[in-house]
């Protein structure tokens, strides 16, 4: 009999989850502005950060050239320079105030300025110098003028010091070989590297400002029936969290897919993962970003303060992933609020598997880690269900049966009528 009764808590409690989860749908579909954010932010925002970022490289940017040397070797420099693929010589200025002047009508993005002892140095056994400057409005311009000049001056070393052993040696060609070869990131781009870490981050902020607004409806819906939610479905609060999570889940199915996978596929991004290894990757992230948006709707007072309290935390986000700066040079206090957010680990995972084409046993580490934040979340967004919002909801039914205009009262003064 004890069985049975158990077995038949059991199956009420499911009920629950499932009708919590039916009712959170349908919350989700009427609501144009989860609709946004669950949906329309997941097609829109990886496209467009995607476009932004289009062309990855920079090609051919025009630079002008003060020669104050006007030697063979001078020359040969500049030859060089021209025929690499980031810079196009586009003339020569007789002095720096006409080179600057042409920058000035951006006419071009960098100077190569030669000294008047560049090759004099060199014929010497000294060095030579060669000054670059640059249009800093743009990092890709600095980036690849600066590489192109690296690349063509090592080379001309090369050639210099071949040149000068190979009657001793009895050899030919260059002592050392340099070579290029990128791994992972082959077009070297910078749409390559930086957006294989935000396209999770997407995921997230979308997720968590959807449950922040479907909250925010919650909480006005109550302001305006004496606390009370009609659309809500009373279940256990293990019910009512789980129920919400099974509902994020369905929903982000066609995002994840979409986000993860075919995003990269239309802009070229790397793809050496296995797509059912990303999959079962983004699992685990997805309950944890649904545990820690239910953790923080407790902030949310209103749909408007979504904005206010959760939007300016995507950068935040993005610097704590390492996409901008190495996590082992941060201070450890950012380190471990880093390693509290589901995205960090979803991110670092994600672009091993992508760019280095690392297996799911490769990123275990992390794999395990966002599983350890799954029953941690739930342990927060538990007590934020049963200690702050089902307490408020309580007292405000309180409060509107012994005054059923208590409730309006609070929302006028807080709009600064009453």
């Amino acid at each position: 009999m004890t069985e049975k009764i158990r077995h038949s808590r059991f199956f009420l409690w499911f009920i629950q989850v499932l009708r919590v989860c039916g009712r959170e749908l349908l919350l989700v579909f009427r609501d144009s502005g989860v609709v946004i954010f669950f949906l329309l932010l997941n097609a829109a925002y990886p496209v467009l950060y995607a476009l932004i970022y289009n062309p990855e490289v920079v090609r051919d940017e025009p630079v002008v050239v003060v020669d104050d040397n006007r030697t063979a070797m001078s020359r040969d420099l500049i030859r060089r320079m021209d025929a690499t693929q980031e810079v196009a010589i586009k003339g020569y200025a007789a002095n720096m105030e006409e080179a600057r002047d042409a920058m000035f009508r951006k006419d071009c993005y960098g100077i190569i300025y030669v000294p008047r002892d560049f090759a004099q140095c060199i014929e010497r056994g000294e060095q030579g110098h060669v000054s670059l400057y640059c249009d800093m409005s743009v990092m890709m311009r600095y980036k690849a003028l600066f590489t192109a000049l690296t690349n063509v001056t090592q080379a001309m070393g090369g050639d210099r010091l071949a040149a000068t052993v190979e009657p001793v040696l009895n050899m030919s060609g260059s002592i050392i070989e340099s070579r290029q070869v990128p791994i992972g990131n082959s077009a070297m781009g910078i749409a390559s590297a930086v957006l294989l870490f935000i396209l999770p981050l997407v995921l997230q902020q979308s997720m968590i400002l959807g449950i922040a607004m479907l909250h925010g409806g919650s909480i006005e819906r109550r302001r305006r029936n004496c606390g009370r939610d009609p659309m809500a479905i009373e279940a256990g609060v293990g019910a009512t969290i789980l129920g919400k999570m099974m509902c994020h889940q369905i929903i982000y199915v066609i995002p994840v897919i979409y986000v993860l996978h075919y995003v990269p596929l239309m802009f070229g991004f790397p793809q050496n993962g296995n797509i059912l290894q990303v999959m079962c990757l983004a699992v685990p992230f997805i309950i944890a970003v649904s545990l820690m948006g239910q953790t923080l709707q407790a902030f949310v007072n209103e749909r408007e303060s979504v904005f206010l309290l959760f939007v300016f935390s995507s950068v935040v986000f993005v610097f704590l992933t390492g996409a901008s700066w190495p996590r082992y040079l941060m201070s450890p206090l950012w380190w471990v609020v880093g390693d509290c957010v589901p995205a960090t680990w979803m991110s670092n995972a994600y672009v091993l598997m992508q760019s280095d084409g690392a297996t799911l046993a490769q990123v275990s580490h992390h794999y395990l880690m966002m599983w350890i934040q799954v029953p941690v979340m739930f342990v927060l967004a538990y007590m934020v269900e049963r200690f702050v919002n089902r307490r408020r909801y309580r007292s405000w039914i309180a409060a509107s049966e012994s005054n059923p205009s208590a409730l309006t009262r609070i929302d006028l003064a807080k709009n600064g009528v009453g």
